[in-house]
């Protein structure tokens, strides 16, 4: 029976990545694709728009791929591009046109809370502090929101974090100590409360 494949490219795939080899670039696709749509989607509220921005993504990094260096960590060069893509919706006209037009639509935030207890009332008390959560991290700043993510959701240390946004680590930590507050504050003025608390 075959091993099951490595969740990791190895050093000799990476090495054959630039050359665009089919089977490590089908690879990276398979390693890489549920990755970079999770990190999306948590900025995103649009799923369609989500799958738009990931082809994007991979889109780029196809026409990119003979630039990388396979001495260097493949993690931050990948989620520079996705960030970048993002930033890119985020000036565009499309988005706030969408952003007028869907303000008062939340879709779920499952993928940002524990799971959710057996008992109803519970599972009405998470789904309000799902969307609550939800709007609060929407409302960040772009910077503190992206920082945020990549850091507690795809669990980026704060020096692959600055290569991503070309600032120091320093700088980083900063900012996800400010968006850490901004969250608090915004989540404490909506009352949101912590479970069992009335």
């Amino acid at each position: 029976m075959d091993a099951e494949p490595s969740p990791e490219l190895t050093p000799a795939e990476l090495r054959r990545l630039p050359e665009r080899d089919p089977e490590v670039l089908g690879r990276f696709f398979d390693v890489w694709f549920d990755r970079v749509y999770a990190f999306i989607r948590r900025l995103v509220r649009d799923e369609h728009l989500t799958e738009d921005l990931t082809q994007d993504v991979f889109a780029h990094i196809f026409r990119a791929i003979e630039t990388y260096d396979p001495a260097r960590a493949l993690r931050p060069w990948v989620f520079t591009i996705a960030t970048n893509k993002l930033r890119d919706h985020w000036r565009s006209r499309r988005h706030r046109e969408a952003q007028s037009d869907s303000s008062l639509e939340r879709d779920g935030v499952a993928e940002f809370t524990p799971a959710r207890s057996a008992a109803p009332d519970a599972g009405i008390l998470q789904d309000e502090r799902d969307a609550q959560l939800k709007q609060a991290i929407d409302e960040l700043p772009e910077g503190m929101r992206v920082t945020l993510v990549l850091r507690v959701y795809d669990e980026l240390s704060f020096e692959e974090i600055g290569k991503i946004l070309d600032r120091n680590e320093v700088a980083v930590r900063k900012r996800y100590s400010r968006a850490l507050e901004a969250l608090r504050a915004s989540l404490g003025a909506r009352k949101l409360h912590p479970e069992g608390a009335g």
